[in-house]
Parts: structure tokens; sequence; C-alpha cells
């Protein structure tokens, strides 16, 4: 009788323990409101902040990796209750080793819908120079919205830094990051994705556009900043596809400090036209972009490594286009574009750097661009 007393007691223990690990995957702590909350998901975590119920400043700990079945929408502070600011600012990170955020939609996996001082950092405990966290759409729809992180409706000063971020949404108009429209009163301004490595969640499903990003008229998303990231194994073999497109109605983004490159020889399946920086924002008074320390080519960072090998086909190559507004003159300073061992069956160009619009560009007048060895 005590012997089995004892196993019941064990077993009872062992099951509340399995349940409380289930249920810790995702830890949260705030200054005001209920002070700590666990979490299957990440979308339990901000579904439990867009109702007021933990407010001020706010953490988030991945303690496991998080399958999400739906997106992870984070609203505005103020967006559902007279009593806000619901938050001042959030702060995710992981607290070891190895961990994703991962789900397949057809839409976006972590929606930032106009929230505000939101940082996803993917170092242990935020420190450190480490990418630790793995943030992952595998879905390769073209569903409108399909990727990885949105920032849409006035989404502000956010930062996703030292993340692996990866997907293979189809949808020419969105990105595996994409900065989208506003209901709002402005743009998606002031976010900064810096230090991540971005590229596809599956290689025989690559993204059309490893960033995008396109504004509303008159709301312009301003001032983002891409920089000191790895782009590698972006383009899509059969579709015309992008590093980063930046489209209508955005404006003064700074590209800066990023590498791009193919880890291994590409072979393209169809004849289709590659741009690794394509801006194209004459539509929305768009100009005053900085593309500046860029390295193009190779098979790893700073154009190093063998050449960026393609064969097959005949693409037409562009490393940096840019077509802007009357306005803010651009400046395109101290890129490198080289390494390259680019094959075509035809007579399509191969281009360093392409300008049109109606503000031109400042083009090596502070430091100057390398084109060739």
């Amino acid at each position: 009788m005590r012997k089995n007393l004892f196993l019941n007691i064990l077993l009872s223990g062992l099951l509340l323990l399995c349940q409380m690990a289930g249920f810790s995957q995702v830890t949260l702590t705030a200054t005001t409101g209920t002070a700590s909350g666990s979490f299957t998901t990440l979308k339990g975590a901000f579904d439990a902040i867009n109702t007021g119920t933990h407010k001020g400043d706010i953490v988030i700990k991945i303690n496991n990796s998080t399958t999400e079945t739906a997106s992870a929408s984070l609203t505005a502070s103020a967006a559902t209750s007279a009593s806000a600011p619901y938050y001042t600012s959030i702060n995710i990170y992981p607290t070891t080793t190895g961990l994703s955020i991962s789900g397949a939609l057809a839409a976006p996996l972590i929606n930032l819908n106009g929230a505000d001082n939101v940082t996803i950092d993917g170092r242990v405990n935020a420190t450190g120079s480490t990418t630790s966290l793995t943030i992952t759409n595998t879905s390769a729809v073209a569903t409108a919205g399909t990727s990885t992180i949105r920032f849409i409706n006035d989404a502000t000063s956010n930062t996703v830094n030292y993340c692996i971020l990866k997907g293979s949404s189809t949808d020419a108009a969105a990105g595996i990051v994409f900065f989208s429209t506003t209901t709002g009163t402005s743009g998606n301004d002031n976010n900064t994705i810096s230090y991540n490595n971005i590229t596809n969640a599956a290689n025989a499903s690559r993204p059309l556009n490893a960033v995008y990003a396109l504004g509303t008229s008159l709301k312009n998303n301003d001032n983002n900043t891409i920089s000191n990231n790895n782009f590698y194994d972006f383009l899509s073999t059969s579709t015309a596809s992008q590093g980063i497109s930046i489209s209508s109605n955005n404006s003064t983004f700074t590209i800066s400090d990023n590498s791009f490159y193919e880890t291994a020889s590409f072979t393209a399946a169809a004849a289709v036209n590659y741009n690794v920086i394509l801006i194209s924002a004459a539509t929305g008074n768009g100009n005053g972009f900085t593309v500046s320390g860029n390295y193009i080519g190779g098979n790893t960072v700073l154009c190093g490594g063998t050449a960026w090998t393609k064969t097959a086909q005949n693409n037409a190559f562009t490393a940096i286009s840019l077509t802007t507004a009357t306005g803010t003159a651009n400046s395109i300073q101290g890129n490198t574009i080289q390494n390259f061992n680019w094959t075509n069956a035809g007579t399509s160009d191969f281009t360093g750097i392409s300008i049109a619009g109606a503000t031109v560009a400042d083009i090596g007048t502070n430091t100057g661009n390398t084109i060739g060895a």
C-alpha cells in the first residue's frame, strides 16, 4: 500500500513537472500589471500583452523552441484601452543556444502591428555577439503578406538583431522581412534590422525578396536601417528576385555594411532578372537613400572565398539599382562588387550600379565604390 502511494505521488510529481516544462517555452516579466506569465508560444505572450494583462517594461524570454500555429501579432500599446499605455518597451531574447520560433503560415509569423519599442535579440540573454535564435516561416505560398517578420500600421522604433531569419515567401510584394503599409498617421519608421543572417527556409523554395518595403501614399516608411547583415542563398533559381527591394512610398532608408553572397554554385532554371539591392521608389517622393559599405559577391562575407558562380540561362544582373523622385540626393559610397563568375547563355547585362530618376545620387564622392577584382 505504501509502495503504491509512493508511486502515485512520484508519478503525479513527474506529470506536474512535465506539464510545467511544456508550459514554459516562453516566460514573461513586467514592471506593472500582472508581473509574470508562462506560455507555450510567442503568440500567447503577445495576446496577453494585447489585452493589458502585462504592462510597463516587459521582458520575454524564449526558454525552449516554439511552434507558432497562428501569427504572433503584437498591437500598438494604446490600441484597445483607455487605460493605455499598456507597455513602454518589450525585449525578447533566448536563454540558451540553438532555439527557434517557427511556423508554416500563409501570413506573417511575427506581426508588429503598430507595435513600438520592441527588440528581438537573438543572443543568449541579450549579450555577446553570437546568434542563438532562428526565426523561420517555412510557408512557400504567394498569399499576400506571407513573411517571417512584418512591420505594419505605424510600427516604429523596433529592432531585430543577432537572429537567423529564414523564409520562403513567393509573394512578390512581401519578403522574409516586410515593411508594409499603414492605416495610421505616418508609416513604419525608425526600425533597425542589424547583425542578422537572412536566408531561405528551404533551398528548393527560395523567397522572391529577402527584404521588401511597400508603403502607403503620403505616409512613407522612413528612416529604416538595414545594416551589418549577411544575406546568402536568397535568389530564386526560376523567378525574378531581389535581396533588398524598396518599392513605392518609402524614403531615407540606410542600407549599409551588409554582405550578399551565394554559398554554392548557382544554376538558374529560367531567363529571369536578378537585383541584389533594388530601390524603385520614385512613386511617393522616395529620396534620400544611403547605400554604403556593402559587399556583393563571393561565397562568404566581405566578397570572400570562391567566386559567386552562376551558370545556365540568360540572366540580367544588377548589384545596385536606384530610381527615386525629386528631393534629397541619394548617397552610394564605399560598396564593393566583385568575385563573380557569371555565365550567360545570351547577351543580358551584368551591371554594377544603375541610377535613374529625378534625383540621382552622390556616387563615390566620400568613399569610392569598387567594381571588379
